[in-house]
C-alpha cells in the first residue's frame, strides 16, 4: 500500500514575489492524514485559509491563484509542482503575502527547503486517480490526452513561432529522482517583448534575470547568457503543469500527451480527469 506523505517539521523559505514585488516568507509545516495542502494568510485579519484545491482557482492569467472571498495566494503552481514531484500530500503553508518567493524562477529552491525538512509517511492510504478510458481535452492549438496507466507520465511540446524556442518536446515519467534532477530546475521563461508590457499591467514587479529566462529573437538575456538544459522551455511548461495537476487534490496515474500548454487549460484538463476518473486507495 502506498501511504500518504507529510513534512517532519516546521521550515521556512523567504524571498520576493516575481508580479508583485514584495517581500515574502512561506512557512511550511507538517499537517494529519486526508488534510491535503491550505495556504494560510498570517498577514491577513482573521488568518483567512486557503485550500490548495481546483475549486478555489480564482485566475489563470500569467500563472495559477486560489482564494478564499477577498483572501488570494498568486502563482501557487512552483511549490505545488515540487509537492507533486516529492509525493506529499498533507501539509500546511503559512504566507504572509499574497504570493510566494519566486526564487530563481523554477521549483527548487521548494524541493531543498522540503527535502531539508524531512519527508514522513503517514498510516493511510494514498488516494489515487485512475482512468478507465482515455480522456481528450482540445481547445483552440492547445491538445492535452491521457491514457489510462499505472505510473504518471508525460509527453509535452512546446510550438513558438520563434527563432531560439521554434519546437521542444520532453518525455518523462514522473517520481521524485527524475522530478528532483530532470524538472524542478527548469525556469520561467518570457520573450523581452514582453516584459514592458507585463510591467503596465502591474505584473513582473518582482521579475528579473536572476528568476526567469529573458528570451529575444537571437539571445538569452540572462548572465549566464545559456540554458539549465537544451529543453529548459519544455521542461518547465512541464513543471507548471504539475503544479497546476496537484490541485486535483489525488495522485494522478496516467499518460498524458501534451501540446501548447497553458494554466487555463491545464486547469480545465484537471476538471475534465477529475468527473472522468475512478478514486482508489493505496
Amino acid at each position: 500500500m502506498l501511504k500518504q506523505k507529510t513534512i517532519k517539521r516546521k521550515i521556512t523559505y523567504t524571498g520576493v514575489g516575481l508580479h508583485t514585488g514584495n517581500a515574502t516568507s512561506v512557512t511550511f509545516l507538517p499537517a494529519p492524514v486526508d488534510f491535503g495542502v491550505t495556504f494560510i494568510r498570517t498577514d491577513l485579519p482573521g488568518k483567512p485559509k486557503i485550500p490548495a484545491s481546483i475549486s478555489h482557482v480564482f485566475s489563470v492569467i500569467r500563472g495559477t491563484t486560489i482564494g478564499v472571498g477577498e483572501a488570494r495566494v498568486h502563482t501557487v503552481e512552483h511549490i505545488c509542482s515540487a509537492l507533486l514531484g516529492l509525493g506529499i500530500d498533507n501539509v500546511i503553508i503559512e504566507i504572509d503575502a499574497n504570493e510566494p518567493p519566486v526564487a530563481d524562477g523554477s521549483a527548487i529552491a521548494f524541493v531543498e527547503t522540503l527535502l531539508n525538512s524531512g519527508i514522513e509517511e503517514q498510516n493511510a492510504p494514498k488516494k489515487i486517480l485512475r482512468l478507465s478510458e482515455p480522456v481528450l481535452y482540445k481547445a483552440n492549438e492547445t491538445e492535452i490526452r491521457m491514457d489510462p496507466s499505472d505510473s504518471l507520465t508525460i509527453h509535452c511540446q512546446l510550438l513558438y513561432d520563434h527563432p531560439l524556442l521554434n519546437k521542444q518536446e520532453a518525455t518523462f515519467e514522473i517520481e521524485p529522482k527524475t522530478y528532483i534532477h530532470e524538472i524542478a530546475p527548469a525556469r520561467t521563461f518570457c520573450f523581452d517583448y514582453e516584459v514592458e508590457a507585463l510591467k503596465r499591467k502591474g505584473l513582473a514587479k518582482g521579475g528579473s534575470l536572476d528568476n526567469a529566462v529573458v528570451v529575444g529573437m537571437d539571445r538569452i538575456y540572462n548572465k549566464e547568457k545559456t540554458l539549465r538544459f537544451p529543453d529548459e522551455f519544455v521542461r518547465h511548461k512541464i513543471l507548471d503543469f504539475l503544479g497546476d495537476l496537484y490541485l486535483s487534490g489525488r495522485e494522478i496515474r496516467g499518460n498524458i500527451h501534451a501540446i501548447r500548454l497553458g494554466h487555463g487549460h491545464n486547469i480545465n484538463f484537471v476538471k475534465e480527469i477529475l468527473k472522468a476518473g475512478e478514486l482508489i486507495h493505496g
